[in-house]
């Protein structure tokens, strides 16, 4: 079934989203492969089937069984904005409409019963967890539940926490180091436990299942808070990449008149961060909350300033190509004179990159694994 000519899936052309980063890494792998051969040569989808499609990065499962299983109602739900928006892109492109499938974030609420139910296993158990939770009454007797992922990202404790709080299990042979789990759901549990809270100083921090660091503060983050830098004259700040909103609630005591925005391309990270402002602030009418890509749409000469600890992964791939997306981004959107403070491990480049774009920048602060970096435009 499957085709994987430059950029062709299945007769599907599948880009990555953002287009401007990863221009060599597919927009699918073997996982997502095995998962549709499977489902092509077991015939098992019919047309007339309510589909469920959980963490598809940029399309994949879900076009591809648009194309060449013409379901009538499928859900995909993501906790991604730029998978979201990767799997509309894509969809245009192959003149798929998008009228024949809801996609849906990860808190949203399901409204039908699904007879079948596609997952690419997520980054985080968690959020395994979190979402076969939400399933549990919404899918028939006999759902036939498939968990797609490569070797290297499945976690050895997966199949014990399945079997533990979900039902039983049985996995596929290997091929292209890739397997599926079948899981049949049989115990009907009330395992989420989400949101989570830990406590920052006087703060209380709220995390759901899929946010960075969410049982406690990471050291990075630390670091940063406790040597960040201070100026005058800040009026509008953006905290880019905002996770579960522990550094914009940091800000928004430091610059308590200023009107900060909060933004990550996750959708469980910004609504983390809502409830972490909403209950350690008194008044937060000049907080603001934005998922989207990086700085996608933000106004050019807007911000006074921009604190950011850049992701260096991209779901399971590693790279600094966000990072710099966010660096050149954050330029553009900076009045003059303002600041970019980035946090970052010590073995990542982002200086000479950071030097390139904004020629005014030291080194604030560093211990032996991270380096505080304060740009000026």
């Amino acid at each position: 079934m499957t085709n994987t000519t430059n950029h062709i899936f299945n007769g599907i052309n599948l880009e990555r989203y953002p287009l401007n980063q990863h221009k060599n890494l597919r927009a699918w792998d073997a996982a997502d492969e095995y998962l549709l051969n499977t489902l092509n040569s077991t015939k098992v989808i019919n047309p007339q089937d309510q589909v469920l499609i959980f963490n598809d990065s940029f399309g994949a499962i879900a076009l591809t069984i648009q194309k060449h299983f013409s379901i009538k109602s499928m859900t995909v739900m993501t906790d991604s904005f730029n998978s979201k928006t990767g799997i509309i892109n894509n969809a245009k492109t192959n003149n798929i409409d998008t009228n024949l499938f809801n996609i849906i974030n990860s808190l949203e609420d399901f409204n039908t019963v699904f007879s079948h139910v596609l997952i690419k296993s997520p980054k985080s158990i968690d959020a395994l967890v979190f979402f076969l939770s939400k399933i549990q009454n919404f899918i028939t007797d006999n759902c036939n539940i498939m968990i797609a992922g490569m070797i290297k990202h499945l976690p050895k404790k997966l199949w014990d926490t399945l079997e533990e709080n979900f039902g039983s299990t049985s996995t596929s042979l290997t091929k292209k180091k890739a397997k599926i789990i079948n899981l049949n759901i049989n115990k009907y549990c009330n395992i989420n436990k989400f949101p989570i809270t830990y406590r920052q100083n006087q703060f209380t921090i709220y995390n759901h299942a899929s946010v960075f660091s969410k049982k406690s503060l990471d050291i990075g983050t630390r670091f940063l808070l406790e040597n960040i830098p201070l100026f005058d004259s800040i009026n509008e700040i953006i905290d880019l990449g905002c996770g579960n909103g522990v550094i914009g609630l940091n800000l928004a005591h430091i610059y308590p008149d200023a009107i900060i925005t909060l933004t990550d391309e996750s959708y469980m990270a910004v609504e983390s961060a809502k409830l972490t402002v909403k209950n350690n602030t008194k008044n937060s009418s000049n907080i603001h909350f934005k998922v989207n890509n990086c700085l996608d749409e933000f106004p050019k000469n807007s911000a006074d300033l921009i604190v950011c600890n850049p992701p260096f992964h991209q779901s399971h791939n590693i790279g600094i190509q966000i990072a710099l997306t966010m660096f050149q981004q954050s330029h553009k959107t900076l009045r003059k004179n303002g600041y970019l403070i980035v946090i970052a491990n010590r073995h990542l480049p982002y200086f000479s990159h950071l030097k390139r774009i904004f020629k005014n920048i030291t080194t604030h602060a560093s211990s032996n694994k991270f380096n505080i970096y304060v740009s000026k435009k």
